[in-house]
């Protein structure tokens, strides 16, 4: 049969013919039996186009005379990941299967909303995860199992004609692995997302077997190892950490944390990561990305990498690199971990460095056991824990990434719970992921709930916090938001379909009493945030109080402070005596102490905060610019009760704008008499020497408003230089680096032509200085046409007139004070962030900008931004809001001078946030944020250009820093 195939596909010329065949080497490859074989079991796999001509039993006749003729096998394929789809707690029902009968049969939960919705993927790229554990996916010999070696066999019987099969050890997988989760605080938000990554261990192949373990008490400093499966309980076996140990080593053990909670600050998880290191690999996985890194325990240990030329060997004898600090790796103490994400790269780097394949690297951390053990280290959080819903909500835009931001927003509309965030991010906000509601459960902004009990904690804001969410948030957002849930919640309850959330908000006749318990706390916050939104929602929200009045059992009314006029009052306790005059009373017994309870009223004024000395609070406006896909409604101001009664999908840039506040301290540049005297004198010069008109002293000279605003900048760490996917971006701005920045004092807006005139006439120090050098003429505007050299004697003349020593910015110091991210003492909020979607984007606003915020060349867009104005000329400083910090026009109008040298990019650049210079004082020098006439790509944060020190152009402009605000 294979032979008169064989001379078929000869004369049809598919494969060579003998004589051809015999042309041919036997080193070249050519078509064998085993390759004919495998392409008719292949053609056997894919089937034949199906012919109408062919009726069902011919069909038959021909796959029975194939199988007669040719034997098929049946090869087991890699398994296929396909995207895992857990549910959380239950799925939700379609709409066109609910029941829309007047009393539904509905399962509702003890507590909170009934929302119950399907989780999206936590782990978008499931398949990128499964491939990046390939390197692990090596056989070794099997300690328990043996298979038939044929080829032994045959030899033996060969050679010593004995009929005995040889035997082999069989191959198995290389690899245990032990998953051990901690069972923390939070971890009910990573749930689903542990669930994906254990399936994606289970089902990829890499592993001999896979075993999931908990760790349970962390929050109470306790270790408690249970099986996955086993429900925790008084009478639950706990398991001992040495059972994970391996005796051969072939057993990976990846531990995964937040490295949060009080087991990490007290030193106990350790102990057991120790453990298991000293016999086979062991890392951790870190859910929260590195830019959060330092306001973990990790920030404890040292970072470093760590790389392998042996498969498999254990932590301590993986080779360490050093960085600036030297690691003592061999003593007792010593404990080096591998620290991973839940990111395909991350893992693949873990897995090369076990596997020992190339010579690759991961990144991880070394921990001193005695310094983390040692009672004397504080292992309590440093962070100025914030006390009002002011601070609460500034620490946490400080810190958090815009993506959280605007989850907590959203989530401020609601009632917190994690179905209803999840809901949240399905229809409003898709790019989210449980890293940012991590963030936001996690911070500042959320406390337990009254109604919170020991098996089931729920979360709730904090006092005034949900008020300043909403009042920062779009009205439109915020109907959008109430509107979503209330649609989720009627087809859960099998309600018949709503218009508008107002119908939740008053309890009908039809609802059972299991169905009101169920709405209430929706109702309940919605009128909350009817309040807060002020205006005609304010007076709806009264409206639906007073008819929830007839009802005990729906919602309060809102408690507001002030309601009564008075605060709260203090009981006193304090003692009295009454005095009488003996002459009256000559026989008056001896005085009597009596102790009384006296309800006294006290009004205390409202106390000031201690500004610190010598500055003086300033308050701004800052404004970040975002991407939204939201609901345009129609006529919602005009009849509240046609809400939702059109509404059209749009995607639009949303620019919000906030108020803050900040320190700086001024500078007042001269008195109007010596202003008089100076300009008088020295407008004979100013004529002669630049050969201009003698103008009169009005024209010329400064009031006594001129001053120079100096913004306090605090000290901290940023990520300086811009990530690699970063759109349009500079090969000059990489590599990235960290990077601590002193405290200093910046100017807030680039110096003025005022400001320069006034300091252009005072006495020359190296060089002398045109009075009126700008070509687009305007006080309030800034100078430009000056050299760097210009304004290095700016400075020199500044300096001696004040007594303070001014300067330009280093390069460091401009980019982290653009960047303006605030710093605590836990750590930096990091300005720029290699790794995740934290707070680098390529504007100290966001991911695009527009003339509305800036002004540049607005013919051009950046990241599909929208188009604007092409100016053509400067704008007077501070026409725009401020950064975090205060800081104007960092942005455009005009590039600024900075003291460094260039340099081609980042090697070898000072991390210390000092200027990098050389001995060539003629090198080109650095200017930064771009100006009125070039693309928004040359205004980014990370964005940096240079020139040469004496040139001059309407571009260039420049603003000072100060170190200290203390005289010489």
């Amino acid at each position: 049969m294979i032979n008169r195939l064989i001379t078929v596909l000869q004369q049809a010329g598919l494969i060579l013919s003998d004589e051809e065949l015999a042309s041919f080497s036997d080193a070249e490859s050519l078509l064998s039996e085993e390759d004919l074989a495998d392409a008719i079991w292949l053609a056997l796999q894919m089937g034949t186009e199906d012919d109408p001509a062919v009726d069902e039993e011919e069909q038959e006749a021909q796959l029975d005379r194939l199988s007669s003729t040719v034997t098929v096998e049946t090869i087991e394929a890699d398994p296929i990941l396909d995207p895992v789809l857990p549910n959380i707690p239950a799925y939700l029902p379609e709409p066109n299967k609910v029941e829309t009968t007047s009393s539904p049969t509905v399962e509702l939960p003890e507590q909170g909303l009934p929302i119950q919705v399907r989780a999206a993927p936590s782990l978008q790229d499931a398949r990128s995860i499964a491939r990046s554990l390939r390197p692990l996916r090596r056989k070794a010999p099997s300690r328990t199992q043996s298979v038939l070696d044929e080829i032994a066999t045959v030899n033996r019987i060969a050679a010593q004609d004995v009929w005995m099969p040889v035997l082999k050890p069989a191959p198995e997988r290389w690899l245990d692995l032990e998953l051990v989760i901690e069972s923390s605080q939070f971890s009910f938000i990573w749930q689903s997302t542990l669930d994906e990554f254990q399936q994606i261990l289970e089902r990829q192949g890499a592993f001999r077997d896979v075993r999931t373990w908990c760790v349970q008490g962390v929050e109470e400093g306790q270790l408690h190892l249970v099986p996955k499966q086993q429900t925790f309980t008084q009478q639950t076996q706990f398991r001992s950490p040495k059972e994970l140990i391996d005796a051969s080593g072939r057993r990976l053990v990846l531990y995964v944390s937040d490295c949060r909670s009080p087991v990490w600050r007290q030193g106990k998880i350790h102990d057991w990561l120790k453990l298991w290191s000293q016999h086979q690999p062991t890392a951790i996985v870190q859910l929260l990305p590195e830019r959060l890194w330092e306001q973990s325990e990790l920030d404890v240990g040292v970072g470093t990498q760590v790389s392998s030329l042996i498969p498999g060997v254990p932590n301590r004898k993986l080779m360490v690199k050093d960085g600036k600090v030297h690691l003592n790796t061999d003593s007792d103490s010593s404990l080096i971990l591998p620290i991973v994400t839940l990111t395909a790269r991350s893992l693949r780097q873990l897995a090369l460095v076990v596997a020992a394949i190339g010579n690759q690297r991961a990144p991880a951390r070394w921990f001193d056991l005695d310094w983390v053990t040692d009672p004397d280290r504080d292992p309590a959080p440093s962070v100025i824990q914030p006390q009002t819903a002011e601070e609460r909500v500034d620490l946490f835009l400080a810190t958090a990434s815009p993506t959280a931001q605007r989850l907590a927003r959203l989530i401020a509309a609601v009632p917190v719970s994690l179905p209803v965030i999840h809901l949240l991010q399905e229809r409003l906000l898709q790019d989210s992921n449980p890293v940012h509601v991590a963030e936001v459960y996690s911070s500042s902004l959320l406390q337990p709930a009254k109604s919170s009990t020991a098996e089931s904690v729920q979360y709730d804001f904090y006092p005034g916090v949900r008020q300043l969410l909403n009042e920062s948030t779009s009205q439109d957002e915020t109907i959008d938001v109430l509107q979503e849930l209330s649609q989720e919640i009627a087809v859960t309850l099998g309600l018949p379909p709503i218009r508008s959330f107002l119908a939740l908000l008053s309890p009908q006749s039809d609802w059972t009493p299991e169905m009101r318990e169920a709405i209430l706390p929706f109702a309940q916050v919605a009128t909350e945030v009817l309040h807060n939104l002020g205006g005609e929602f304010a007076d709806l929200a009264q409206r639906v109080e007073r008819e929830a009045a007839g009802y005990t059992d729906w919602i309060e009314p809102l408690e507001t402070e002030g309601d009564s006029g008075f605060p709260e009052l203090n009981v006193l306790e304090f003692t009295t005596a009454q005095l009488a005059d003996p002459a009256d009373a000559p026989q008056f017994p001896p005085l009597q102490v009596q102790e009384v309870e006296v309800v006294t009223i006290v009004f205390e004024a409202e106390s000031e905060e201690i500004e610190p000395e010598g500055l003086e609070r300033f308050e701004f406006e800052v404004a970040t610019i975002e991407r939204r896909t939201d609901t345009q409604q129609s006529g919602f101001l005009q009849n509240i009760r046609n809400l939702f009664s059109s509404s059209e999908q749009r995607s639009e840039w949303v620019i919000r704008k906030q108020r803050r506040q900040a320190y700086q301290w001024v500078e007042t540049l001269g008195d109007p008499v010596q202003q008089r005297a100076q300009a008088t004198q020295q407008n004979v010069e100013r004529s002669n020497t630049w050969g201009e008109m003698v103008a009169p002293f009005e024209a010329v000279a400064i009031s006594a408003g001129t001053l120079l605003e100096m913004v306090a900048i605090p000290a901290g760490r940023f990520t300086m230089g811009s990530p690699e996917d970063e759109v349009d971006r500079f090969s000059s701005e990489s590599p990235q680096h960290e990077v601590s920045v002193p405290a200093f004092f910046m100017g807030k807006y680039p110096i003025t032509q005022a400001q320069w005139q006034f300091v252009a006439e005072l006495p020359q120090v190296n060089r002398e200085l045109n009075p009126d050098p700008s070509n687009f003429k305007g006080d309030n505007r800034p100078v430009e046409n000056v050299s760097w050299y210009d304004a290095v004697e700016f400075c020199d003349r500044l300096s001696a007139h004040t007594g303070r020593s001014y300067r330009l910015p280093t390069e460091a110091e401009w980019e982290y004070a653009c960047r303006a991210s605030t710093i605590f003492r836990t750590g930096a909020s990091r300005a720029g962030d290699v790794v995740g979607d934290g707070v680098n984007t390529p504007f100290h606003f966001g991911e695009t900008i527009t003339t509305d915020l800036s002004n540049y060349n607005g013919t051009y867009t950046y990241n599909n931004g929208p188009k604007g104005e092409y100016r053509q000329r400067t704008t007077d400083v501070g026409s725009f809001p401020a950064n975090a910090f205060g800081l104007c026009d960092m942005h455009g109008n005009v590039w600024e001078w900075c003291e460094d040298h260039w340099h081609e990019n980042y090697e070898g650049a000072p991390s210390n946030g000092s200027a990098w210079v050389n001995e060539d004082q003629g090198a080109n020098r650095i200017v930064r944020g771009g100006s009125w006439d070039y693309d928004p790509r040359n205004c980014r944060s990370a964005s940096r250009s240079y020139d040469t020190p004496d040139n001059r152009g309407d571009y260039f402009g420049f603003r000072v820093v100060c170190s200290t605000p203390t005289t010489l």
